[in-house]
Formats: structure tokens, C-alpha cells, sequence
């Protein structure tokens, strides 16, 4: 068995990453002025923050799920650090 724990590190790494700027996102898409097009362009703004929070609910999610595979990448690699060590050991016992 052959695992490269830094690589899977590092993709945990970038899911954490990229669910940092998935959360800025989401923020940005949340926060829709108030009143700037009048009352004109009441019915769009209101289109617009409809579309915008279900963006923004949706890349929450995704964050939310690239941070678990950030968890879950961290814990496989000490797993398999962990696994390597008891078979280095196991091993070792037999010689």
C-alpha cells in the first residue's frame, strides 16, 4: 500500500481554501443594496435577490461540503500514516 499523505494534505489544503473563498463569495452575493435602482427596478432587485440567495445558499453548501473533504483528506492521511507505522512494526517483529 502507497499513499502520499503530504499530496492528500494538500488537497485538503486547497478544499479548505477554496471553501474560504466559496464562503466570500457567498457573502458578496448575499448582500444586495437596498432602494440604489428605485422603484423602477423594484421588481428586478427583487428577481436579482431571489436568483443571488439561491446562489449563495448553494455555494454554502459546496463550501460546507469542501470543508468536510478537507477533514476527511487530513484524517485518511494520518490513517494511513498510522497504518504504515503498525505494519513497519508488525514487520519489524517478525526479523
Amino acid at each position: 500500500m502507497f499513499a502520499d499523505t503530504d499530496v492528500i494534505r494538500a488537497l485538503g489544503a486547497a478544499h479548505a481554501e477554496h471553501a474560504a473563498e466559496l464562503a466570500s463569495v457567498a457573502a458578496t452575493l448575499s448582500s444586495m443594496p437596498d432602494g440604489t435602482l428605485g422603484p423602477v427596478g423594484a421588481r428586478f432587485v427583487a428577481a436579482l435577490a431571489e436568483a443571488t440567495g439561491e446562489a449563495s445558499r448553494s455555494v454554502t453548501t459546496l463550501a460546507d461540503r469542501l470543508t468536510a473533504g478537507c477533514h476527511t483528506a487530513h484524517a485518511s492521511a494520518a490513517a494511513y500514516e498510522s497504518a504504515d507505522e503498525r505494519a513497519g512494526t508488525q514487520v519489524s517483529g517478525v526479523y
